[in-house]
């Protein structure tokens, strides 16, 4: 027992260890360049807004990019779109003459992966008026709901059972020639129960995507309209009707396959399989794995993981749900459990192999989709998955308890440990269908920075960073008073930088100035990717100071 614990440690060290290593792709839109930029302040009206993201966006009827004054006058052109050229960029264009003031950028895009992303981005013409200091940037992806996770624990939970009841069948269970009529009638149970599931789940998903795509109550996720704009994504619409035609054939084969009774019969259940797994990978298609980087690769991947899971969770569950309605008595009235160990010590070195894939694809979604440490333990993302690791953990156990005693123990129950076992999967399954939906932590920046914050002394401070990567950087300070011309009264410029990620101790060094209103210099302050605060320290020639913070986000690259 101390060595299959040191096992599930050593398996954690290796998740969280696999991390540091740089990462690939992020999964949800995120922005790496708005013009203009946050809180930036322009000297005339721009004639074109626009956002650039990481990935690809899809374009649809749930786009859309909104420019509105202080009293909240909508003053862009409305004509939203897509770069044709850059699908990464969504534009649109700005009334003319519009007059100095603050405004802010409402947008709102469908990633790659089939998420809705929205948030707001300030900007200034002119002088900022008083109510700019109460502007701030913000962006928001979807945090699933009880109706998505109940949604897609019934769909997981019904992939697991019917694979479940099939793989039992074909490989675990010996007796197939000579099934009971209670087993029989148990086979069926469930494999209709699993159909329902699915099929239940998949018609849900589509009214239930139409009100997370539109940020509607249930009460409208049935307007045709909306029905027609989700249906059009391909990310999600196109891949719904396919699952809605394989799912039909699934049912009819599953009724021709059961009416035959040969539950034993590879090549009675060899479409099924086929649809199954098809199944699996439109899934796959509609998760976080669409939207990265390294498409197929991760699609494979995701693939994987949930056909693993699926046969672990649904073995487990065929054992249980089967194998005690089918049990003989023997003379002295006492359960026989013989067949119930036979079947755990041959489904076993399955459950292992799939715990090993299971392994394998969760590191490699690690590396895709969590870029730092930090990201682990202080991001909604990292620490679902840190959960869903201990769990894992906690089953390999019981699937190691369960093999030890189907050597040893013949003649007993497995107990409740058998549905603590299947529990926790469903758990996990439970915690797979709310990381199908987090917006995963965004990867390090690997562009140079450029913010603008006022002063309390009504200064406007701008910050440039260049590369703004680990090791050598341009730090340029830009001061102007509130006329718009370069300050002249300062007598030293200071940053102080530390990370946010961890306790390094803080690097203060001088600024020196370049040009009038202008600071200079280079150096190798950043030494590590992550979050860094750069707190900025001045001091006028009247000996008043003042200070102001910034965050950045380093990379690697």
């Amino acid at each position: 027992m101390a060595g299959i614990k040191k096992l599930g440690l050593w398996m954690l060290m290796v998740y969280v260890l696999i991390i540091l290593v740089p990462t690939f792709a992020s999964a949800h839109a995120y922005i790496i360049k708005a013009t203009p930029m946050e809180n930036e302040i322009l000297a005339k009206a721009p004639s074109v807004i626009s956002i650039e993201f990481d990935e690809e966006i899809q374009s649809s009827g749930f786009d859309s990019l909104i420019v509105i004054d202080a009293s909240g006058k909508r003053v862009d052109l409305k004509n939203t779109h897509i770069n044709k050229k850059k699908p990464k960029i969504i534009e649109t264009g700005v009334q003319k003459n519009i007059p100095k003031g603050t405004y802010s950028i409402q947008w709102k895009v469908i990633s790659a992966d089939g998420h809705p992303v929205q948030g707001v981005i300030p900007f200034s013409i002119g002088t900022p008026g008083k109510d700019s200091s109460t502007l701030q940037a913000k962006t928001t992806g979807y945090i699933p709901k009880a109706d998505m996770i109940i949604e897609r624990v019934l769909l997981y939970t019904s992939f697991a059972l019917y694979i479940g009841v099939i793989f039992f069948n074909l490989i675990i269970y010996r007796a197939n020639h000579n099934q009971s009529t209670k087993v029989q009638s148990r086979n069926k149970l469930i494999l209709w129960l699993s159909l329902l599931g699915i099929t239940v789940s998949l018609l849900f998903s589509l009214p239930l995507q139409a009100t997370i795509n539109a940020d509607v109550p249930w009460s409208q996720a049935f307007s045709p309209s909306l029905l027609k704009e989700t249906l059009e994504l391909p990310a999600f619409g196109h891949v719904w009707i396919i699952q809605m035609v394989l799912v039909s054939i699934l049912a009819l084969t599953t009724y021709l396959a059961i009416k035959r009774g040969e539950f034993s019969s590879f090549k009675a259940w060899g479409v099924q399989i086929i649809i199954i797994l098809g199944l699996l990978v439109t899934k796959a298609l509609t998760g976080h794995a669409s939207g990265s980087k390294y498409k197929e690769i991760a699609v494979f991947m995701d693939f994987l993981h949930l056909l693993s899971a699926s046969l672990w969770v649904g073995g487990i569950a065929a054992i249980v749900f089967i194998l005690p309605a089918g049990d003989t008595s023997k003379e002295n009235d006492k359960r026989d459990w013989s067949l119930y160990w036979d079947a755990i010590r041959r489904f076993s070195p399955w459950a292992m192999a799939a715990a090993a894939v299971i392994f394998f694809t969760g590191i490699v979604a690690s590396t895709l989709f969590v870029p730092t440490i930090n990201s682990l333990f202080h991001t909604g993302y990292g620490q679902t998955l840190l959960a869903k690791i201990v769990l894992f953990v906690v089953m390999i156990v019981l699937g190691a308890v369960h093999f030890v005693k189907s050597k040893i123990r013949r003649s007993k129950g497995l107990g409740v440990t058998a549905g603590v076992e299947l529990s926790v999967g469903i758990i996990v399954m439970a915690i797979a269908a709310i990381l199908t939906n987090l917006p995963t932590p965004p990867v390090p920046a690997t562009g140079p920075i450029h913010e603008t914050k006022q002063l309390d002394n009504g200064y406007q401070l701008t910050l440039s960073i260049s590369p703004n990567v680990v090791g050598m950087n341009t730090f340029d300070i830009d001061l102007k008073d509130k006329s718009g011309q370069p300050v002249t009264d300062i007598e030293q410029i200071t940053l102080t930088v530390s990370s946010l990620d961890m306790e390094m101790g803080k690097d203060t060094f001088r600024v020196p100035a370049v040009s009038i209103g202008k600071f200079q210099t280079r150096g190798m302050y950043f030494n590590m990717t992550g979050q860094w605060n750069i707190h900025v320290h001045g001091l006028t020639t009247s000996l008043d100071s003042f200070d102001i913070d910034f965050r950045s986000t380093v990379g690697n690259r």
